[in-house]
């Protein structure tokens, strides 16, 4: 079965390139914007750790709003056009409380395209032979259009200094509202056999293990997502190099997500989740130690690859089985607001602390500690798996039997 003629993957991709666009800018630059206007490092911290703490709730909101209504376009359209609107009043002046208050309500808005976004992707590719190469190439153009955004925000920033971020970041929001325009849906029906409890299977140990595993992975990202660019300019590189740093980790991500298909074919899923937790140990150890020596930190963000790009794609596959059809937005909004919710707003308060109580490379030495109990949090939820005959770790394009 492929995926329906009436779904365009292309339209999609020029969703992710948008969205990704104004993702890559916001962690990239938006910290030192911030740090320019006056906020503290802790506070800097905090204001990041909002956008996570959003997606606590968020996306399970919006995942069961789009999973009973089937108006996964729509919504997408119209948290776009709300994310313009409640980032523009940043351009204001004011401290640690307008700042606050202007990402509290871009978040709220900002954690629905994200699982919504995916789910699109599940419906329309599930019980296709070919689901995790054409994921990836979806994914690849978010990857691209991160890549355009940084380096030529770091370009002009490097000139101009950081005052324009803001508005760097409104014109990329404006871009992702056009681009939901382009956005279609299919029409991929589901067998009833398929549907799921969400509940009954989040009540199954193998997938509660899976899911402390993922908020374990982001806990360990929280540090590079909310310090990296300030950690690298306190170091002494320029906006262009942290530019170019992010862009080297995304460019192996891109490598990654438009190759993936033998890879995914090869191995177990839930293998390659443990192996990109073993990776993020080193990844993390080398950024807290080393970061100061240049192989070092090319090597580090090489590691990227692995540690979300094969991560990514085998969580959000798993996920695809897991909860199929009716169940898709809200299976991925799990994985968002486990993830990046609770694991990313933990995960960026405890950097935080680490970062201005103790050392910035203590912030990183915590990475990689969560990221050593994720992967033996996976290698138990994949003995689990096993053990139940489940099919959660089946390669992409083999069939629940």
């Amino acid at each position: 079965m492929s995926a329906p003629a009436a779904w365009q993957p292309w339209r999609l991709g020029v969703f992710y390139a948008a969205f990704y666009s104004a993702a890559g800018i916001l962690s990239t630059y938006f910290p030192l914007y911030l740090e320019a206007r006056g906020l503290a490092a802790a506070e800097i911290g905090v204001v990041m750790a909002l956008g996570q703490a959003m997606r606590v709730v968020g996306p399970t909101a919006w995942g069961w709003l789009a999973d009973h209504t089937s108006h996964r376009v729509a919504i997408l359209r119209a948290t776009a056009l709300a994310a313009l609107l409640a980032f523009a009043p940043i351009l204001l002046p004011g401290g640690i409380g307008l700042v606050f208050s202007v990402m509290l309500a871009f978040q709220l808005f900002v954690t629905a395209q994200g699982p919504v976004s995916e789910a699109i992707a599940a419906v329309n590719l599930r019980g296709d032979p070919h689901a995790a190469a054409r994921y990836g190439r979806l994914r690849a153009s978010g990857s691209f259009g991160f890549i355009v955004a940084v380096l030529a925000t770091g370009a002009l920033l490097d000139r101009a200094g950081v005052a324009p971020t803001p508005y760097v970041i409104l014109g990329t929001l404006a871009m992702t509202l056009w681009s939901t325009f382009v956005v279609r849906d299919g029409s991929a029906g589901e067998p009833s056999h398929e549907r799921v409890s969400v509940r009954a299977r989040l009540a199954e140990p193998r997938v509660r293990w899976f899911f402390v595993s993922v908020l374990l992975m982001i806990f360990a990202h929280s540090a590079l997502y909310t310090y990296f660019s300030i950690y690298l300019a306190a170091l002494g590189y320029s906006k262009t190099q942290i530019g170019v740093f992010w862009v080297l980790g995304v460019l192996v991500e891109v490598a990654l997500f438009m190759s993936q298909g033998g890879l995914f074919r090869r191995f177990e899923l839930l293998l390659l989740v443990e192996a990109s937790l073993l990776v993020a140990v080193v990844r993390f150890l080398l950024i807290a130690e080393l970061a100061q020596v240049v192989l070092v930190l090319v090597v580090a963000q090489l590691l990227h690859a692995v540690t979300f790009g094969v991560h990514h794609s085998a969580s959000v596959l798993t996920i695809q089985r897991w909860f199929p059809g009716p169940a898709a937005a809200r299976g991925q909004a799990l994985y968002t607001s486990i993830g990046y919710g609770v694991g990313g707003t933990l995960g960026s308060l405890v950097a935080a602390w680490l970062w201005s109580a103790v050392s910035p490379s203590a912030a990183f030495l915590s990475s990689s500690m969560a990221a050593l109990l994720g992967w033996c949090a996976v290698r138990h939820a994949r003995k689990l798996d096993r053990a139940a005959g489940s099919a959660a770790h089946l390669r992409p394009g083999e069939q629940r039997t």
